[in-house]
């Protein structure tokens, strides 16, 4: 586990908040913090802080083995992945915790390093079933659920923006991956998107299989995305085959097509593919009036399933 090979330590490693989700607002991480505080004003305690620069990313409280819980363990506290007000309380209370209890070692690592290591921890645990109570859904076969034409498709749509000056750079996020088909393809073409998916069955799915990294996949909702990531946040964002796309239900996805430019940067790639050209014409719709400028592509091939259509443009000056 990346966490560990940050940190150098062997022992099982939990974190505080039992969904990637609640760590934005760290609710429970802040309150079991002000219970260690107290102790810690009692006893000394081993403590492990990471941090970057003079923030702290990072806090981990050692729990020795018992009879209720019969291993050694790392308990980890982070307020990294936190809005602001939140990340901030967390800063002070763990500056205050320090003061009685000074970590054993104190270990720098970059904020997006960390962040990875959090993505990787949430992603084993839902593999594991850790997330799911009651699960029933056993592995599929690679060859049952991956389709090579299918990334071969992808790969020849990046072929067409190679040549039409628009090939993805930078920080990529990938809205509503699935299990990870189009990612495949990505990886492949040497990018390392950020993939993002509501559907936990879809993204255990491809996490079982290796088709996605565990530290570049996360169990979100695309209509929340500013809520979790900062204007600016991104480089690039697109999404394959984002239907399917009609009259009755377009609202939705044109509120996800509004929350993806908005963590997008000022000049960021902004790719999106579908079945068909009505619904195409509707994201394009929606992609010009919050300031995306860009064109429509026929990609219809003898096929007409996967990707037949897409949108590629880039985000304007506000």
């Amino acid at each position: 586990m990346l966490l560990q090979e940050l940190l150098g330590i062997n022992e099982e490693v939990y974190f505080i908040e039992d969904n990637y989700l609640s760590q934005r607002t760290i609710e429970r991480t802040l309150d079991y913090l002000k219970g260690v505080r107290r102790f810690a004003e009692e006893r000394r305690m081993r403590l492990l802080r990471v941090r970057e620069g003079e923030h702290t990313l990072g806090l981990l409280l050692f729990n020795a083995a018992d009879e209720e819980v019969p291993v050694d363990f790392w308990s980890v506290f982070t307020g990294a992945l936190a809005e602001a007000c939140s990340k901030k309380d967390f800063e002070v209370l763990t500056d205050s915790l320090l003061t009685f209890s000074l970590p054993e070692r104190d270990i720098e690592v970059s904020s997006e390093s960390w962040r990875d290591a959090v993505n990787e921890y949430y992603s084993i645990m839902l593999v594991n079933r850790n997330l799911c109570q009651g699960c029933t859904v056993r592995p599929e076969s690679y060859g049952s659920v991956f389709s090579e034409n299918r990334v071969k498709k992808v790969a020849e749509i990046f072929d067409l923006l190679q040549k039409k000056d628009f090939y993805p750079k930078g920080r990529i996020l990938e809205v509503c991956c699935g299990n990870g088909m189009s990612t495949l393809a990505l990886y492949r073409l040497g990018l390392n998107p950020l993939a993002v998916e509501i559907n936990k069955c879809t993204v255990c799915q491809g996490l079982e299989q290796g088709v996605l990294n565990p530290q570049r996949t996360v169990v979100m909702d695309a209509t929340a995305l500013s809520i979790y990531f900062e204007p600016g946040s991104f480089d690039a964002v697109i999404g394959f085959m984002l239907g399917l796309v009609y009259e009755f239900n377009k609202e939705l996805w044109i509120n996800i097509i509004r929350e993806a430019v908005a963590v997008a940067n000022e000049g960021a790639l902004i790719l999106f593919t579908v079945s068909s050209k009505p619904e195409i014409e509707i994201l394009a719709r929606a992609l010009l009036r919050v300031g995306v400028e860009g064109e429509v592509v026929d990609n219809t091939d003898s096929e007409g399933t996967y990707d037949q259509w897409f949108f590629v443009g880039r985000k304007q000056k506000a």
